[in-house]
């Protein structure tokens, strides 16, 4: 019964940060102008298309990076200014709870617009069917741990305040190793063990960094809420 009640009370949770997020759509406007228009920077700033199609992985991933730390303070200044995460400790959820919903919450804002934004801007990088189910996959396994390292990153922002270039030196090394697995050659038709192990990699790191990020954002969040 009692673990029955956790579950409910966590789902009650998600519910609540995927409501307000969905109200808030000044959050999901600014991230899919922001990707649009960057991404198409990068295509006219190129007079050679071949250029952007060899590198149009790392222009995504590179896009959608800025993209996400550029939302991810709403989700949690607002929470932290008018005292929603000291109550919603009171109320007897955990911070891991707390972190977990807020990140299941932002994957959801990143994913839902990038099906739609991912194929359009494609268009003008002339790939082929075959590399964009490819993206799409990778968006799909390597989001989750880009969701949790942003909160991660949110959570240093409210505590360090005015100090954004320390916050994105503690938080760069995190992406680094999704941009390398991320950005290799090689398409899902194409290279199918190279893409098989890169997937699993990508598995793999969300795996190390659920836990890393739960931690230190507990530790953070026990410290600001002091």
């Amino acid at each position: 019964m009692g673990k029955n009640k956790v579950k409910l009370d966590f789902f009650k949770l998600v519910k609540r940060e995927i409501r307000i997020m969905l109200k808030n759509f000044s959050i999901i406007y600014s991230f899919s102008t922001f990707f649009v228009i960057a991404s198409l920077i990068f295509v006219f700033s190129v007079n050679d298309i071949s250029y952007v199609k060899i590198f149009y992985k790392s222009i995504v991933w590179i896009v959608l990076i800025f993209s996400i730390m550029l939302v991810s303070e709403n989700f949690l200044n607002d929470d932290f200014k008018d005292g929603s995460l000291k109550e919603l400790q009171f109320l007897g959820f955990s911070e891991e709870s707390i972190i977990v919903s807020k990140s299941i919450a932002m994957w959801v804002m990143i994913m839902i617009p990038m099906l739609f934004l991912v194929p359009l801007v494609f268009v003008f990088f002339q790939i082929t069917l075959h590399e964009l189910i490819s993206l799409l996959i990778n968006l799909f396994l390597a989001t989750p741990s880009l969701t949790l390292i942003s909160i991660l990153s949110s959570l240093f922002s409210v505590q360090l305040k005015r100090n954004k270039i320390i916050q994105f030196v503690i938080i760069l090394p995190f992406f680094v190793p999704m941009i390398i697995f991320t950005t290799s050659t090689g398409t899902l038709f194409e290279s199918y063990n190279l893409n098989e192990n890169q997937f699993l990699i990508l598995i793999g790191i969300f795996f190390i960094t659920l836990p890393v990020c739960l931690l230190a954002g507990k530790l953070i969040m026990r410290e600001i809420n002091k």
